[in-house]
């Protein structure tokens, strides 16, 4: 069997302790073809990556990047460092032959993302990007009905990703509260998935006509007027969009974390020309399904299980749950599958530059209050 070392980049925060335990379950869960060994850690200072390496299990630690680099032992590069430092570290590890895993967002600079793209093709090796929700079970189980023509064509896409980490006070901080050092608003951070999986499920938009807002931040007040924000150059809190599709559909999307009650709440509606689904995450081994074909006195919307029948499912009996890891570590098998086979993985850095230019479109179009092409954001 093949055996992989893997290093990790900036992986000591959030993200990095998510991706140190999908790197554990991902072998462990289900066959990859590989075996796997966390070799080595990278943080910014020594103190920190040792602390990091023992705390998530990893064999060494360092707190120089390029270590890992020029290191022949080392087969797969997984960066989570924060995104204004992805396209470095990402280009360095592609010329140096590395298999490349990389937290979402690619970049938040589109030329970035595009030569990442580009260096990305060139390499010839296996790349990814971190939208992990898009491996839930259930997400892939629509897919696979979308493939198979038992929903049809793509109809209209309605979605929303609400949080209450904002109106519950828990502000940005760090890296994230600053947008030259890679942090985003509400359409680059969560709303990015909602583009994903709309991309996912229903080919690339082409075409956005957003309303975009910061909130005051006086006590009992609401948001602050466009042009307040653009002033102010703030983060967005808030933001609506509709967005046309190439394949035709059309869809609404909605994103705050100013949402009192709701909890990391990811939903779509997705109508189709033979049936409709409708997926929340916060009930994510649930898949809602109406299909045209079913008996006139059955019709109407049931709920559908993900079990021991539904791709990437570990358990032999339905029910038994599923969460934030276990997608991550699912995307992981796909990536070590595809560096086994000399397959390509998604989404690829070219897919993940896509939709960020959808992100960077909505952003323009709410300053500008009119209608954007995407195509206009292309490098």
């Amino acid at each position: 069997m093949k055996e992989l070392n893997v290093a990790i980049v900036g992986g000591g925060g959030f993200m990095g302790y998510a991706h140190s335990m999908g790197w554990s379950l991902a072998p462990v869960a289900a066959e990859t073809g590989a075996k796997l060994r966390k070799k080595l850690v990278v943080e910014a200072d020594d103190e920190r990556a040792r602390a990091t390496a023992e705390r998530y299990g990893w064999d060494e630690y360092t707190s120089n990047w390029r270590d890992v680099i020029t290191r022949d032992d080392i087969d797969i590069v997984d960066i989570v460092t924060p995104p204004a430092a992805h396209a470095q570290v990402a280009i360095a590890a592609l010329a140096a032959g590395k298999h490349v895993f990389v937290e979402k967002p690619i970049s938040n600079d589109i030329a970035e993302a595009a030569q990442m793209a580009e260096a990305a093709e060139r390499s010839g090796v296996v790349h990814q990007v971190g939208f992990n929700y898009r491996y839930t079970p259930a997400l892939r189980f629509i897919k696979r009905m979308i493939e198979d023509g038992t929903l049809g064509q793509p109809l209209q896409f309605r979605g929303h990703y609400l949080q209450d980490n904002a109106i519950l006070g828990r502000t940005l901080s760090g890296w994230r509260a600053n947008r030259s050092a890679g942090g985003s608003g509400v359409v680059g951070d969560i709303g990015s998935h909602l583009i994903d999986l709309a991309q996912y499920l229903a080919g690339n938009i082409t075409k956005v006509n957003a309303v975009v807002r910061a909130k005051n931040p006086a006590e009992g007040t609401g948001w602050l007027t466009n042009q307040e924000r653009l002033d102010g150059d703030l983060l967005d809190d808030a933001a609506l969009w509709m967005g046309q599709f190439e394949s035709g559909a059309v869809g609404s999307f909605a994103t705050t974390v100013y949402a009192s009650g709701r909890k990391n709440r990811l939903f779509f509606e997705l109508e189709c020309s033979k049936g409709t689904v409708e997926f929340d995450w916060n009930r994510r081994e649930e898949v809602k399904l109406s299909l045209l074909s079913d008996p006139a006195d059955q019709q109407g919307m049931r709920t559908v299980i993900m079990n021991q029948t539904h791709d990437d499912f570990w358990w032999p009996m339905g029910g038994m749950g599923i969460g934030y890891v276990d997608g991550t570590a699912i995307q992981l098998q796909h990536f070590v599958r595809a560096i086994v086979s000399n397959g390509i993985a998604a989404p690829g850095f070219a897919e993940a530059t896509q939709v960020q230019r959808v992100i960077e479109a909505v952003m323009i179009s709410g300053d500008k209050e009119q209608w954007i092409d995407v195509e206009d954001n292309k490098i």
